[in-house]
């Protein structure tokens, strides 16, 4: 047993060193016939042979169309020979072997960028610099010690050693650019038609960053087991919209955050409180002096970023429902916090839990207090949703609720529990749970939005949105089970591949047997042969058998 094992790896090590110099001599023939490849090109570019003996004005064309070289190869020597009377030392380095033409072509390519880098390059030194890989080997100028640098150093210390040398010489130049970026960055941003609003518009690089940087903080590419049925994974630029609100929102109430008039920047809701809690008074909740539904009033109460005045309306007196009062403190909301450490209460929601909201079981208008029994985390979804008709929620311990849905309208805003009754016991015969109610509407033609939005849920202002963008999710979900169907049936119908039969030697294919003579007009007219799938098989020496 200790003898085999002895001689696998005495085995093993003889064959990867048997490689390894099989590859180290091809590499090195390899490198080779490549710098004979680029004196040559060198010289023809010279005398101007690929334009007057074969009609290219480009160079990678020109190797490409002739010789059959692949576009990367051809592209490097091109980019060599075109700058090889610019940067004769890195030329010299490639041409000689020492140095490989992919590490001189990105060289080349870096330096010859700006006037600034290139005139840099070819500036001798005051003293000749040593070389950091031989210090019996003195460079003269840059461009010598970055022939070092792609003789002697892998790609990535070549390329960080010209980012520097670009660094060092861009100071004024990356100022002039930066402010030539904040000159041409802009957005705008308009309410459409639907209530929404469009965002376009062009960011600095350090803008664009900055916001990229936070985004891929927010929202971690979606794991591949978050991938549903279809195999398409979450939609990340969804994602991506929820998590700019949520750094909008939570800036609004920083301390920290602009301020006008000695109040940051949050939406202002005007309302008074026997309106706030439903009663018909037939008068209207104002957001920044725009009417709204009391139910969204209700909602739009519960968010951090909306400053609620809330007064009564016989006297004109302000109601003291302000911030402390209707929203948990840092240490109520760490304690929410804590028991929900998988995010939304809602059952399968990927939402995280600093993208939640502090739901009040029971309003707050409606007198519920703001403490741990009342409060549930829920993200903003699902936290409108709770809101609309027909839903209840009842805690049922420390960052655990039930959801449920009822047919009857008598809720509507998340209160269920408490004017019905506990969830699931007020004589409803058709309550489901939030995952119910999810399995219902999954699957479906129309299940093609990634909050999980039912299809009862479409309000009719966004309906021709609604239905466009899931009629364009549908036909890319149709598209891939053709391309899936139709490589399914070509690995079915693929027959296998025939071996020959023993002590047959394999040859050429026979000749099909040749056609029938034409028949004549007077001749009878054939039988329709069987289809080949229908055919009879002929036995053995038969006059049918083909001649081979």
């Amino acid at each position: 047993m200790a003898a085999t094992t002895i001689h696998s790896r005495t085995s093993s090590s003889d064959q990867a060193q048997t490689i390894r110099t099989l590859l180290e001599a091809a590499a090195s023939a390899v490198n080779t016939h490549y710098a004979q490849v680029l004196s040559a090109v060198i010289d023809a570019k010279q005398a101007n042979l690929h334009r007057t003996a074969f009609g290219f004005s480009a160079l990678r064309d020109w190797l490409i169309s002739t010789f059959d070289f692949t576009h990367r190869t051809a592209a490097d020597i091109a980019a060599i020979a075109r700058l090889s009377t610019k940067f004769r030392a890195l030329v010299e380095a490639a041409v000689s072997g020492q140095a490989r033409i992919d590490q001189v072509a990105y060289a080349v390519r870096q330096l010859d960028r700006t006037p600034a880098v290139r005139l840099f390059a070819l500036t001798p030194f005051r003293e000749p610099v040593p070389s950091p890989f031989d210090a019996d080997t003195l460079c003269a100028t840059p461009e010598h010690l970055i022939a070092q640098y792609c003789t002697h150093a892998p790609f990535k210390d070549l390329q960080r050693h010209l980012d520097e040398l670009a660094a060092h010489l861009a100071e004024e130049s990356e100022l002039l650019d930066s402010l030539g970026e904040q000159s041409l960055q802009w957005i705008e941003l308009a309410e459409t038609d639907n209530g929404m609003w469009a965002l376009s518009g062009e960011l600095s690089g350090d803008t664009g960053r900055l916001l990229d940087k936070y985004l891929k903080t927010a929202c971690p590419p979606p794991r591949q087991d978050e991938q549903d049925l279809d195999g398409v994974l979450p939609a990340q630029p969804n994602r991506h919209a929820e998590a700019l609100h949520q750094l909008i929102a939570g800036y609004g109430t920083s301390p920290d955050a602009v301020k006008r008039h000695g109040h940051t920047a949050t939406l202002d809701l005007t309302v008074d409180i026997d309106t706030l809690q439903g009663k018909d008074t037939g008068r209207t909740p104002l957001l920044e002096g725009q009417p709204v539904s009391v139910a969204k009033a209700r909602l739009i109460a519960c968010e951090a970023g909306i400053i609620p005045g809330v007064f009564d309306y016989d006297t004109g007196e302000a109601i003291e429902l302000g911030r402390a009062a209707r929203l948990p403190n840092a240490a109520l909301r760490r304690k929410l916090e804590l028991e929900q450490r998988e995010g939304c209460a809602w059952h399968g929601c990927s939402r995280p839990v600093a993208w939640t909201e502090a739901h009040h079981i029971q309003h707050w208008a409606d007198g519920g207090d703001t403490n741990a029994a009342n409060l549930i985390l829920l993200c903003r979804f699902h936290h409108g949703r709770i809101h609309t008709t027909g839903w209840t929620i009842e805690k049922t311990g420390p960052g655990q609720a039930l959801i449920t849905h009822h047919d009857h309208p008598a809720t509507g805003d998340g209160t269920g529990a408490t004017q019905a009754g506990q969830a699931g016991e007020c004589g409803c015969s058709d309550w489901r749970t939030d995952a119910d109610m999810d399995t219902e509407n999954q699957d479906t033609d129309w299940d093609v939005f990634p909050t999980g939005l039912y299809r009862t849920e479409w309000s009719p202002t966004l309906k021709p949105d609604l239905d466009a963008r899931a009629e364009q999710a549908e036909r890319q979900r149709a598209l891939a089970s053709i391309r899936a169907a139709r490589a399914k049936c070509r690995t079915r119908l693929t027959p296998p591949a025939k071996e020959p039969e023993p002590g047959k030697a394999s040859g050429p294919t026979a000749p099909p047997p040749p056609p029938p003579p034409p028949s004549s007009p007077h001749s009878p007219s054939p039988s329709p042969s069987p289809s080949p799938s229908h055919r009879e098989p002929i036995p053995a020496g038969s006059p049918g058998d083909p001649p081979f």
